[in-house]
């Protein structure tokens, strides 16, 4: 097993490299996972519920007396499909693919082994957004505020609790996008707006 690199903290004085080969690795701040927490959350929020009222303007177009049980039952179970899969989109294929959520990207931070560096294989994404969440079943008992307690308490590489399940860290994007990062955020309210306008067009 290779050595872990060398965690350094933002905005602290850069140190010289280790002797003994081992990068330096510059950890994502506070403020920036809080910001890419937020935008997945309204991220999340846009892909599942676009579906959703997809069918419910379907339905609500059609006279609900002609309208089959069947094909009711199978819009709701694909509705429901629909939104498994955005979620798992978002959330597990482009940590393995990206090595970040959309909310991460456009924060500009990026999601690693804590070892290799590489981005998380298919059972370490898995993992790290379970729905135990990190093993929080585990934690201190703070519950929804146990991530912020074990990421205050390790103060060498701020990992939350599915960074420890997941053995995964945060850290800087090592290459900045600015450019692409605007456009990713001002893509989110446009979908907002698209979803509401498409559900009005079709009602």
């Amino acid at each position: 097993m290779s050595s872990p690199p060398v965690f350094v903290h933002p905005g602290a004085a850069p140190e010289p490299p280790p002797g003994d080969g081992r990068p330096v690795v510059i950890l994502a701040s506070g403020r920036q996972r809080v910001a890419a927490r937020l935008l997945d959350w309204v991220t999340v929020w846009l892909a599942m519920t676009a579906p959703y009222l997809l069918v419910m303007a379907m339905v609500l177009n059609v006279d609900s007396a002609r309208m089959p049980d069947a094909l009711l039952s199978t819009m709701i179970v694909t509705c429901m499909i629909a939104m498994v899969w955005a979620w798992a989109l978002l959330r597990i294929v482009r940590l393995v693919l990206w090595g970040c959520t959309v909310g991460q990207r456009i924060a500009g931070i990026r999601v690693v082994g804590y070892d290799g560096l590489r981005f998380p294989g298919w059972k370490q994404a898995f993992n790290r957004w379970s729905p135990t969440w990190g093993g929080r079943n585990r934690s201190s008992g703070l519950g929804p505020w146990s991530d912020v307690h074990a990421y205050w308490k390790d103060q060498r590489t701020r990992c939350c609790l599915h960074d420890k399940a997941a053995g995964t860290v945060v850290v800087q994007a090592p290459v900045r996008e600015p450019a692409r990062r605007i456009v990713l955020a001002a893509t989110l309210p446009l979908a907002a707006l698209a979803v509401v306008l498409a559900f009005k067009l079709i009602t």
